[in-house]
């Protein structure tokens, strides 16, 4: 009976990969995506890696917490470990599709939700293609602005221009 210990060390190895102690880096990435910061902030207090992406060019989390103007989850994700320096392109586009930086991103929104009324927000967004629920009520929301701006106040100080 010498391999005994070996055996329980292997057992308790195999219940805890199964248990689940680390979530699926997905799961993180739902949760931002659709702007639940409350499963977000579970996510990550849970480990979960808070540079994950949906392919190896895609978003990160923290794009789209910049982009939903979430500057809770934005923090979270910041102290959690995340890249403010990650350019990437949405969903893993590629060619033509610019990848951008977090800050870019929350810049480029916090100029749009200044220039176009809420009351043409929803038809905006549509004839562009980002039909995005989660932007949606982000960008429509009377205080996006304020939002937005806090988002690039906390991402401008640590990214790098390069």
């Amino acid at each position: 009976m010498k391999f005994r210990p070996l055996f329980l060390f292997v057992f308790v190895v195999l219940i805890i990969s199964i248990s689940g102690c680390k979530p699926n880096p997905a799961a993180l990435m739902t949760a931002v995506k659709a702007d639940n910061t409350e499963e977000a902030r579970k996510f990550i207090e849970k480990g979960a890696d808070p540079n994950s992406r949906t392919s190896p060019t895609g978003w990160s989390a923290l794009h789209y917490a910049a982009r939903n103007g979430n500057v809770e989850v934005v923090s979270l994700l910041l102290k959690a470990g995340a890249n403010p320096n990650y350019s990437g392109t949405m969903e893993g586009q590629t060619g033509t599709v610019v990848s951008l930086k977090p800050l870019i991103l929350a810049q480029a929104t916090l100029d749009l939700v200044r220039q176009i009324p809420a009351s043409d927000m929803e038809e905006t967004l549509h004839q562009i293609g980002l039909d995005d629920p989660a932007l949606l009520k982000s960008m429509k929301d009377p205080d996006a602005a304020i939002r937005y701006q806090k988002v690039v106040d906390a991402l401008a100080p640590v990214t790098t221009e390069k």
